[in-house]
C-alpha cells in the first residue's frame, strides 16, 4: 500500500465522519479544493461553474463554500449510466 492510497483512504474516511456527523448531507458544505477533488475538475474550471450558476455557492470572509446536496445534484444530472 502507497503513501498515496492511504492518503485517499483518510480522506474518503473524514468525509465519512463528516456525513455522519451532519443531520443532512444537504447540511454539509464543501470548500474549493473538496469540490475541485471530488468533481476532478480545475480551480479555473470551478469559477466557470460560478459564473455561469451552474454551481450556487457562498462566501463567507472570502473563503467559498458549496452545499454537497448542489455538488451531487451536478453528478446526478450528468450520469450517463
Amino acid at each position: 500500500v502507497c503513501s498515496s492510497d492511504i492518503i485517499d483512504l483518510l480522506r474518503k474516511e473524514l468525509k465519512t465522519e463528516k456525513v455522519k456527523t451532519s443531520k443532512k448531507l444537504s447540511e454539509t458544505w464543501f470548500d474549493n479544493q473538496e469540490v475541485m477533488e471530488l468533481l476532478k475538475i480545475s480551480i479555473r474550471t470551478l469559477q466557470n461553474m460560478r459564473d455561469t450558476q451552474v454551481l450556487p455557492y457562498s462566501k463567507v470572509g472570502g473563503k467559498i463554500y458549496y452545499k454537497a446536496r448542489d455538488v451531487e445534484k451536478i453528478l446526478n444530472e450528468n450520469y450517463h449510466g
